[in-house]
């Protein structure tokens, strides 16, 4: 009898000391946590708590814009990052999420402007701060409608520009061959002025 009390307060124990060390845990990680395994729904719901607390908080609005979009919620995404932008202009997280957003959208000219702004906006931000991949993100957005729309001289000249920006600023990143070989093939396909290019690599 007494070691199956024993036992008994041990796992009764236990049980408290791990709902403890949940209740220890921030809201924030938690939020990030569900993010991480793609439980967007969760994650949203603990971000318009925080916004609850601290409604002039840009990170939670941003990061409850990202569970939205995750969601494919485009539109309560976009609503959400508009006060954002109303509430701070500057701020070049707003851009960065809109970029996202139109990303996923394949809205291409405003994906690819969206992250240039958030380039333009990080600029006295500390290297440490700064997304080096926006670059990738912009040339990307000209990369993909390139595949389907076409484009002219001047996105042909931004795409480049960009994948070459990403590529030195991240020399070690593991897609760097293969971009490489995309801008080497992309070069010799040079659209003239007046003209747009259609191609899909292979």
């Amino acid at each position: 009898m007494r070691k199956i009390f024993l036992i008994s307060l041990l796992m009764v124990s236990g049980g408290l000391m791990a709902q403890d060390f949940d209740d220890a845990v921030s809201p924030e990680a938690q939020a990030a946590a569900a993010m991480r395994t793609k439980r967007y729904r969760e994650a949203e719901n603990i971000y318009r708590q925080l916004l609850q607390r601290n409604p002039e908080s840009m990170t939670n609005k941003h990061l409850l814009a990202h569970s939205l979009l995750l969601q494919q919620r485009f539109d309560e995404s976009d609503s959400l990052l508009r006060v954002a932008y109303l509430q701070d202009s500057t701020n070049p997280g707003t851009y960065w999420y809109f970029g996202i957003s139109a990303e996923r959208q394949d809205r291409y000219n405003e994906a690819y402007g969206f992250f240039r702004r958030y380039i333009q906006r990080s600029q006295d931000k500390r290297l440490s701060e700064f997304n080096q991949s926006a670059w990738l993100h912009a040339g990307a957005a000209y990369r993909r409608k390139m595949h389907s729309n076409g484009i002219d001289y001047t996105e042909w000249a931004d795409m480049v520009y960009c994948l070459e920006n990403y590529l030195q600023a991240q020399p070690a990143d593991p897609l760097v061959p293969q971009l490489r070989d995309f801008l080497d093939a992309v070069r010799l396909r040079q659209p003239r002025k007046g003209e747009k290019l259609v191609w899909t690599e292979q």
